[in-house]
């Protein structure tokens, strides 16, 4: 047996962790032989040695790693206006920007855009979005996005893919409809 003095027993859920691969992929390393084999301990569990997949990570590991450099910033076009910044300290405009990773961008206090312009920065947002994503694109908290759901102003979720998405189609129908409601009459 390969075991050494010392050496413990892992089981997949904490290799998974280490290495970040799934349980698939884990196996079907370990058919193609690039991948420590498996001990088996009963008819349900099986373990690996901690030492023979320490040594699988570091074996992949290179020796010395170069620094990581931000990638350049996209070629503007001729003629192409710089695109407004975003207002600064406002919570949902921020919580996009980070979404859309656009950060650390600074305006003068004399150059606040307007909304249309903030708007036109994001023009991109995905037909379905997750929570986050849905709440920062009306500009409001996650937990301010989940009570209007309850409280029916905002439309429910579909499940794809067993998870919640709005459809940005409907969100964008149900503030419209808020904003006629809310409407002086003429």
């Amino acid at each position: 047996m390969r075991v050494q003095p010392k050496d413990r027993f892992l089981r997949l859920k904490e290799i998974r962790q280490r290495i970040g691969l799934s349980q698939s992929t884990i196996y079907r390393m370990m058919k193609d032989g690039t991948f420590p084999s498996s001990l088996s301990l009963g008819a349900r569990t099986s373990v690996w040695l901690e030492s023979e997949v320490e040594a699988w990570i570091s074996a992949r590991q290179p020796e010395e790693r170069e620094a990581w450099t931000s990638p350049p910033p996209p070629a503007r076009r001729v003629g192409e206006k710089k695109l407004p910044p975003l207002v600064p300290n406002e919570k949902g405009a921020e919580a996009a920007a980070r979404i859309a990773g656009v950060v650390g961008l600074v305006i003068p206090p004399d150059d606040v855009p307007s909304d249309r312009d903030i708007a036109l920065r994001f023009p991109d947002w995905p037909e379905m979005m997750r929570q986050r994503t849905a709440a920062a694109y009306l500009d409001l908290s996650e937990s301010a996005f989940i009570r209007e759901v309850y409280r029916g102003t905002l439309p429910n979720p579909v499940v794809l893919g067993g998870r919640q998405s709005w459809s940005r189609k409907e969100l964008d129908a149900s503030i419209a409809r808020l904003l006629m409601r809310k409407q002086p009459a003429r």
